[in-house]
C-alpha cells in the first residue's frame, strides 16, 4: 500500500545496520579464507619443490644431457628440391584443332586442374611402387660408394643405424613393399610453389646425396613417362590415321576406275554424276586425313607440356636444427615434469623431513636434525670428536644445549636420557654414542647403559646389567671404561634375547638410582620397539626420551603408534616427570646460505678434489695392516675398570 500511495520504502540495511555490517563482515571472511587457501596453495608447491628440490635439478641436468646425447647421435636431414615447370598453353594447343587454338589462353581454373592432376599423380601409389627397383638399386650402390668418405660421427650415425635395422629385421623380418613405399612417401613432398606453373618436388633424407637423387629420379620419371606416354598416343593415332587413309584411298581408287569405266560405256547421267561425287568426297577426305597426319607428326616434336625445370643437387646444409638446440626445451619440459612429479611425491608422502613437521605431527619438541655423516674411514661415533666443526657436531651440541634447558636448576647434576626409536635402522646407537662421547669431552661423568645388545655372545662370560642383577656380580666388574674418549661403558645383553625379565627386575630402579648418583649423565641406548615391546619400561626411569626417527622413511603412523606406547608407560613411575623430544636422523646435509646451485656448478674442479682426498684417504684406512687395524679398535674400546667408583 505504502509503494501504490507513493512513499518511499527504505532499504534493508537502513532497518537493521547490524545485519549489513555481518553480511559484509561474512563476505569478508569469505574472501579472507579464499585467499588463504590459495596461499596455502602455493605454500605446499613452493615447500615440495624446495624439499625435492635435489630431485628436480638431477633429473633437469641429467635429462638435458641425455637430450643433447641423444640429438648428437641422431642422424641430421637433408632436404633437396628439383623443380618441375607446366606449360598449360601448350597443353591446349596439342589437344586443340586449328590456329586459333593455339594461341588461347586457358582459364585460370584450368590451370590449377591441371596442376593439381599432377601433383596428385606424382604423390600416387601407383606412380611411386614404379620407382621402388630404381631406388633399390640406387641405395644398393650407395653404400660402397660412401664408405670411405665418412667422418667418425657419421660412421658412429651410421653404425648406430645398420644396427637397428639389422635388430628389426630379425625381430620383424623382411620389410615388405608397402613399408619401403611407406618410407618413400614420409620423405617426400609435393606441391606448387605459391600460385606459379612449378611443382617442386622435395625429399628429406638423412644422406644429402641420396636426398638429391630421389628428388631426381622421381622428377626426372615422371617427365619420361609423361613423354613416353605422349609418344604412344600420338603413334597410335598416326597408326589409326594410316589405316584410314590406306582404306579411303582404295575407296577412292575403286571410284576412279568406276566413274571411268562409266565414261566409256553407255551409261545413265545420274548414275555418272553420283560416282563424280563420290570420288570427290573420298579425295577431300583422304587429304583431311594427310592434313592429320602431318599435324600429328609435328606434334611429336613439340615439348611436352611438363619438363624438368632445375635438378635438385645435394645440399650444402642440413635441414634439421642444430642438435644442442633440443637441449634447452628439453630441460624446461623436464623441469616441469620434476615439480609436477616432486608436488605429487610431497602429496603422497608420509613421512617427515623437516623439524616443523616432527614437531607438529608426533606434538612434542623436535630437539634436532641431525644430518647423516659422511662415508669416510671415521667411525660414526667418533665422528662427533674428530670433526667438532661439522654440521652433525653442532647439531648434537644443539641436542645436548636443549636437553639442558629443559631441566630445573635443581636437578642439573642428574640426568638419565632414554634413546629409542620405533624400528629398528633409525641411527639411535650412534645418536647415543655421539652424545655420551661429546659429554664426556665437555668433562661429564658419563656412562652409557647398551640395550641395543638383544642376544649374549656364545661363550662370553663378562660381566653384564644381566649378571649383576641376577647373580650379584659387582657393579664395578660389569662396567668397562674407554680410555681415550672418557667414557664408562655398561651392556645389557641376554641369552635368550627376551629383556623382560632384566626390566621386569625389582633392582633395576635402585641401581639406575644409584647410576644417577655416581653420573652427571646417564645414556640408555634401549632398543626399538618392533624388536622388544618391553622397552617402554624404560621411560619411567628416564629424565628425557630421545625419539629417533628416520628423516624421510620412518612413516607418521608408525612413529606415532611407538611414541603412544612409550607415553603410555609414563605413569609407571609417578614421582618422575619424563620430558620427549624428537631427533630426526640421517637427513641429508643442510646446505648454508650461499650461491645457488647453478654457481656451484662451476666449482667442480674443487670438488673432484676433495672427493680424491676422501677417496685416497678411504683406500688407505682399507689398505693398513691387519695389527693397525687391531690396535684401532682396541684404541676404541678398550675396557678398563672402574674410573668413578673409586670415588663413591
Amino acid at each position: 500500500m505504502e509503494a501504490l500511495a507513493g512513499k518511499r520504502i527504505r532499504p534493508l540495511t537502513a532497518l537493521s545496520p547490524d545485519l549489513a555490517q555481518n553480511e559484509q563482515g561474512l563476505r569478508l571472511t569469505e574472501q579472507s579464507l579464499a585467499s588463504h587457501d590459495s596461499l596455502q596453495t602455493w605454500k605446499q608447491m613452493l615447500d615440495s619443490v624446495r624439499k625435492y628440490r635435489q630431485f628436480i635439478v638431477r633429473t633437469t641436468v641429467v635429462g638435458a644431457a641425455l637430450a643433447g646425447l641423444a640429438g648428437l647421435l641422431m642422424q641430421p636431414s637433408y632436404m633437396a628440391t628439383a623443380q618441375l615447370t607446366v606449360d598449360v598453353r601448350q597443353l591446349g594447343a596439342a589437344d586443340a584443332s586449328g590456329a586459333a587454338s593455339t594461341t588461347a589462353a586457358p582459364s585460370p581454373g584450368a590451370e590449377e586442374s591441371v596442376i593439381d592432376t599432377h601433383v596428385t599423380v606424382l604423390l600416387s601409389d601407383a606412380y611411386l611402387r614404379r620407382l621402388l627397383p630404381a631406388l633399390r638399386a640406387l641405395d644398393d650402390a650407395r653404400p660402397a660408394a660412401r664408405a670411405g668418405s665418412r667422418s667418425w660421427t657419421q660412421g658412429l650415425r651410421a653404425g648406430l643405424g645398420n644396427t637397428w635395422s639389422a635388430t628389426k629385421r630379425l625381430m620383424i623380418g623382411e620389410p615388405d613393399p608397402g613399408e619401403a613405399l611407406a618410407s618413400l612417401k614420409r620423405g617426400l613432398k609435393v606441391g606448387q610453389e605459391r600460385r606459379s606453373k612449378i611443382i617442386s618436388v622435395t625429399f628429406v633424407a638423412p644422406d644429402p646425396q641420396r636426398a638429391a637423387d630421389v628428388a631426381n629420379i622421381v622428377a626426372k620419371s615422371y617427365v619420361d613417362e609423361l613423354v613416353r606416354q605422349r609418344q604412344g598416343d600420338t603413334e597410335q593415332v598416326l597408326n589409326s590415321l594410316a589405316t584410314q587413309s590406306a582404306r579411303i584411298q582404295q575407296d577412292l581408287a575403286t571410284a576412279e576406275e568406276q566413274l571411268n569405266a562409266s565414261r566409256i560405256s553407255p551409261a545413265s547421267a545420274s548414275r555418272d554424276s553420283a560416282l563424280e561425287w563420290r570420288v570427290t568426297t573420298l579425295a577431300q577426305q583422304f587429304e583431311t586425313l594427310l592434313r592429320r597426319q602431318e599435324q600429328t607428326a609435328k606434334s611429336m616434336i613439340v615439348q611436352p607440356d611438363v619438363s624438368l625445370l632445375a635438378a635438385a643437387s645435394p645440399p650444402d646444409g642440413s635441414a634439421s636444427l642444430h642438435p644442442l638446440l633440443i637441449v634447452p626445451p628439453a630441460a624446461i619440459a623436464l623441469a616441469l615434469l620434476a615439480c609436477f612429479l616432486a608436488v605429487v611425491f610431497n602429496r603422497f608422502d608420509r613421512t617427515l623431513h623437516t623439524e616443523i613437521e616432527a614437531a607438529d605431527v608426533l606434538h612434542i619438541p623436535c630437539a634436532g636434525l641431525l644430518p647423516a655423516i659422511p662415508p669416510g674411514p671415521t667411525e660414526p661415533p667418533q665422528y662427533v670428536l674428530e670433526q667438532p666443526a661439522s654440521p652433525y657436531s653442532r647439531t648434537i651440541r644443539s641436542i645436548l644445549v636443549s636437553i639442558l634447558a629443559s631441566d630445573s636448576v635443581l636437578s642439573r647434576s642428574q640426568r638419565i636420557v632414554l634413546v629409542s626409536s620405533s624400528v629398528g635402522g633409525e641411527g639411535k646407537t650412534t645418536l647415543a654414542w655421539s652424545l655420551g662421547l661429546y659429554a664426556a669431552r665437555l668433562g661429564w661423568r658419563t656412562l652409557l647403559l647398551d640395550f641395543g645388545q638383544i642376544r649374549r655372545r656364545p661363550g662370553d662370560k663378562s660381566a653384564d646389567l644381566l649378571s649383576v642383577l641376577s647373580h650379584g656380580r659387582p657393579l664395578a666388574d660389569a662396567v668397562q671404561h674407554i680410555q681415550e674418549s672418557g667414557i664408562d661403558y655398561l651392556p645389557a645383553v641376554s641369552s635368550d634375547g627376551s629383556q623382560l625379565l632384566l626390566l621386569a627386575n625389582s633392582k633395576v630402579s635402585p641401581l639406575l638410582r644409584q647410576l644417577s648418583e655416581i653420573y652427571d649423565f646417564v645414556i640408555i641406548d634401549g632398543p626399538s620397539l618392533q624388536e622388544s615391546p618391553e622397552a617402554r619400561l624404560l621411560t619411567g626411569w628416564a629424565d628425557h626420551v630421545l625419539f629417533a626417527v628416520h628423516c624421510g622413511s620412518t612413516s607418521r603412523e608408525m612413529a606415532q603408534a611407538a611414541l603412544h606406547q612409550l607415553a603410555q608407560t609414563e605413569h609407571f613411575n609417578p614421582g618422575r616427570t619424563t620430558r620427549f623430544s624428537s631427533v630426526l636422523t640421517r637427513a641429508e646435509p643442510s646446505q648454508p646460505a650461499g650461491p645457488g646451485w647453478h654457481i656451484k656448478l662451476l666449482l667442480i674442479p674443487q670438488l673432484l678434489a676433495t672427493l680424491y682426498q676422501r677417496s685416497r684417504a678411504a683406500i688407505t684406512w682399507w689398505t693398513q695392516p691387519r695389527a693397525a687395524n687391531d690396535r684401532i679398535r682396541a684404541a676404541q674400546v678398550k675396557p678398563a675398570r672402574r674410573s668413578w667408583f673409586a670415588r663413591h
